[in-house]
């Protein structure tokens, strides 16, 4: 008695895992989507109207205080040049009040570089959030305007058949000349 119940159990276990392949494979159909395509984010940032106009923006907004650190940097090499060509004929005490200037100066510009990095940092991510908002606009555009059922911005290989970049460049250039 025990055997036929493990047949009938064994049997209804087959019978259920048949049963649910048959319907992943009769629901998954109709749930795969027919047209997909492919955006390269990084190169519509670079590319795009939008993003050279984000860039050169932040370029000129930190130019100067960029030239200020790079020219307090070539002033301190200089400095550092001549003690190291003088160190000889200096008298010692003047050699370590020169020596502890350069640490200080050093120690200003590496905190002034930081606080420069962090904050030109900080500033770029904002830009690029306030960008990738524009180009997912004009991505979702196009992917409406051409009924795409998917469109991906990241992945290991896209064939140049899917590869919309080029497509959702041009609209960016159009929507920049507006």
């Amino acid at each position: 008695m025990s055997f036929k119940r493990f047949e009938r159990f064994k049997m209804s276990t087959t019978l259920r895992c048949l049963l649910a392949l048959l319907m992943l494979t009769a629901f998954s159909g109709p749930a795969l989507a027919e047209k997909i395509g492919y955006v390269d984010a990084r190169r519509l940032i670079d590319e795009s109207p939008q993003g050279q106009a984000e860039l050169q923006k932040l370029e000129a907004e930190f130019a100067e205080r960029n030239r200020d650190i790079k020219g307090r940097i070539d002033l301190f090499e200089s400095r550092e040049a001549e003690l190291e060509k003088n160190a000889v004929l200096m008298a010692p005490e003047e050699v370590e009040r020169t020596t502890e200037e350069l640490r200080a100066m050093q120690r200003d510009i590496r905190r002034d570089q930081r606080d420069y990095q962090e904050e030109y940092n900080a500033r770029r991510n904002r830009s690029l959030a306030e960008l990738q908002k524009v180009i997912s606009e004009a991505v979702i555009f196009i992917a409406r305007r051409d009924e795409y059922d998917l469109i991906v911005q990241q992945g290991v290989y896209a064939s140049e058949r899917i590869d919309l970049t080029n497509i959702v460049l041009d609209e960016l250039k159009n929507r920049a000349g507006q």
